[in-house]
């Protein structure tokens, strides 16, 4: 029974103590006053209503080259990370098969042409017989009307002339035929050509290997990828935005971007008019300043305005941060500081949006946060 009165003797005597330690620290700040303090008011304004849509940083201009015949890859010229140049080859495939191809179709034109030459000379001498054969046939109808020559006679220059005229009509289709069979001969040179350069895989745009998908020694088929080439020098960035947003961007209008290199403007260039069926959301491209630091994949963000609504508001030097908690001193009546946890929302260039904890008109610090405690005076400027 003494040890239990002394246990509780101890306990009222420890908290008499604590109590007259926390009066006399409230006596300590009651007396600090802190001088020079602005303040301001906390107020409701008319703010741009701000739509941040995600999205990914991208080439411009990217070119994803694929196989365009199937065989395999005898060499890879470059490795990701490479710069190259329009024209350059970067992988070559085994072209024994449209070699041969191109190799026929050379021989085939060759042949056509050397036929077109003899089909040439062959209507050269129908043409000569024809003439031949038209001036005689002429000049016996006039002898026949002169009674010089025999009606046996003229029918015979008559009948070679039919005859003539007949062959170099024949001649004439075949030089048709044959310059039609020429032509064929070149377009299936053309195409086997066409054929064989595709064993050259090369570069369609001067800029950067961005991805390798093959080896040497891999078997490709026609849309097979092969090399992912793209222009450093232009990026975009590809975000979407639900449909409720899209009627407010409009190509050439600015947005804020974030890509983690800092905060620039970019310029919306496109605007894909069919929505994600997924996400029921639109794509928006966004051209990025060339000097943006950007590399491709990484992410970003695009504000976009979509309206103004009237948001309750401090400075944003009003706002201290305690480990993960948010506060503002209010400088009430008596002109003492109280710290009050808010809960804040959007941010803007000077000013921060208050979802809890104000009320419109308090009034709060805006300097001296430092040296500002709860409960010590104030002196503002």
């Amino acid at each position: 029974m003494r040890k239990h009165t002394r246990l509780v003797m101890a306990i009222a005597a420890a908290l008499l103590l604590t109590a007259c330690g926390s009066g006399e620290k409230g006596k300590e700040a009651a007396a600090e006053r802190v001088r020079g303090v602005k303040l301001d008011a906390v107020r409701f304004e008319a703010l741009p209503d701000v739509y941040e849509a995600t999205g990914t940083v991208r080439s411009a201009t990217t070119s994803e080259i694929a196989a365009q015949i199937s065989g395999t890859v005898l060499e890879m010229r470059v490795k990701a990370g490479d710069r190259v140049r329009r024209g350059q080859v970067l992988a070559v495939l085994d072209d024994r098969t449209p070699r041969a191809q191109l190799a026929a179709a050379q021989a085939g034109v060759e042949e056509a042409a050397q036929g077109a030459a003899e089909v040439e000379q062959a209507l050269q001498a129908a043409a000569a017989d024809r003439q031949f054969a038209e001036a005689t046939y002429k000049r016996y109808q006039g002898l026949l009307e002169k009674n010089s020559v025999s009606r046996q006679e003229f029918e015979g220059a008559e009948s070679r002339y039919k005859a003539a005229l007949a062959n170099e009509r024949a001649m004439q289709a075949k030089h048709k035929q044959v310059k039609a069979r020429g032509q064929q001969a070149l377009s299936q040179k053309d195409s086997a050509q066409a054929v064989y350069s595709y064993s050259r895989v090369v570069s369609p745009i001067d800029g950067v290997v961005a991805a390798k998908s093959v080896d040497a020694g891999t078997v490709v088929m026609p849309g097979d990828p092969i090399l992912t080439v793209e222009d450093p020098s232009r990026y975009r960035l590809e975000a979407s935005v639900p449909k409720q947003y899209i009627a407010k961007v409009n190509v050439g209008t600015t947005a804020a971007v974030d890509t983690g290199h800092g905060k620039i403007d970019g310029r919306v260039a496109e605007i894909v008019p069919s929505a994600d069926t997924a996400s029921r959301s639109f794509l928006v491209k966004i051209d990025l300043p060339r000097d943006c630091g950007c590399r491709s994949g990484e992410y970003g963000t695009a504000s976009f305005a979509i309206g103004r609504e009237k948001r309750l508001t401090v400075p944003r030097q009003a706002v201290v941060d305690h480990g993960q908690l948010e506060g503002v001193y209010v400088i009430g009546a008596q002109n003492s500081a109280e710290f009050r946890l808010v809960k804040t929302g959007k941010v803007f260039v000077e000013r921060v949006e208050i979802l809890s904890g104000l009320s419109e008109g308090e009034r709060v610090a805006v300097s001296q946060l430092q040296q500002l405690r709860d409960g010590a005076g104030v002196e503002g400027e």
